[in-house]
């Protein structure tokens, strides 16, 4: 079968090299450079892969966008994403594609779950990965390594997917897609490593939160009375607690505290209209559905 891997880059001069020679063997190299200003471009072309360079730096999903609109372009039948910077091991390329060859499932996710590699993830990274697989969860119902992007899909899951994401929230954006779409998804086992040459391009806290606010948005679109249901309950407990203190000075003799109570007021209105707006959105989303 007609294979491409996929690899989006951002100045991965260091590792981008071994990572197109290893994965060559597997079949046809795409380095998606996304505006890189080291040698990504000019080191991926001297190993072998054909290089689509960004002129500036768009985003992971941007990256994959390219890469996937020249797979259905050069019509291969199967494609793999790897990431740049050495984490995965191509050599493991087989057991993703595997699945696919037996006709067992359409897209196939590496997961750092099932082999016990989570224990090498650093745990500030452990618990931040969970937060976004539960958060993944919500909105598609599936509990899979949502971020890891060493995967592989067939051309009916590539045809499918229509990704909308441009950030790295993209690898939750394609598992909801497919999800949608009736894709059978399958996870195998992989490897990781930690100790790359460039760990972190962006602040791991803000990059986190970044992830995590674009799974909210996902959630608030794809189930908005859950997530305004939530935010409700949070703005009625906090009320709750404001009229406690406003209120328990009083029945000991005192006085009520007005600022307290008048903020309970305030959060017992929010908390109501957030329930109210979930209730409208919902009913406009199955509207839309239908």
């Amino acid at each position: 079968m007609k294979t491409l891997i996929v690899i989006p880059a951002y100045n991965e001069e260091l590792t981008i090299g071994s990572v197109v020679a290893l994965a060559k063997k597997y079949g046809d190299v795409l380095v998606v450079d996304d505006g890189s200003y080291d040698r990504t471009s000019e080191i991926a072309q001297k190993a072998g892969a054909v290089v689509i360079r960004h002129k500036v730096n768009m985003g992971k999903g941007a990256a994959l966008k390219s890469g996937f609109e020249y797979a259905l372009s050069q019509d291969y039948d199967i494609v793999i994403t790897i990431d740049a910077d050495g984490q995965h091991n191509p050599d493991e390329i087989p057991l993703l594609v595997d699945p696919i060859i037996k006709g067992e499932a359409d897209l196939v996710i590496g997961s750092r779950y099932l082999n016990g590699s989570k224990e090498k993830i650093p745990l500030y990274r452990r618990f931040g990965l969970w937060v976004l697989n539960k958060s993944t969860k919500v909105v598609s119902g599936l509990e899979v390594d949502s971020q890891s992007g060493f995967r592989a899909m067939n051309r009916k899951a590539l045809e499918s997917i229509n990704l909308k994401s441009e950030d790295y929230s993209v690898e939750t954006d394609m598992v909801v897609k497919a999800k949608e779409n009736g894709i059978r998804i399958k996870e195998v086992p992989i490897s990781v490593r930690y100790d790359v040459p460039i760990k972190h391009k962006k602040n791991p806290l803000s990059h986190g939160f970044s992830v995590l606010a674009s799974i909210v948005s996902l959630i608030g679109y794809k189930r908005p009375l859950l997530l305004f249901g939530l935010l409700s309950m949070v703005s009625f407990i906090v009320a709750g607690v404001l009229a406690y203190l406003a209120l328990e000075p009083y029945y000991n003799g005192g006085h009520v505290y007005l600022t307290q109570a008048i903020g309970a007021g305030i959060f017992t209105i929010i908390g109501i209209q957030l329930f109210v707006a979930g209730l409208m959105l919902n009913v406009l989303v199955k509207m839309v559905r239908e």
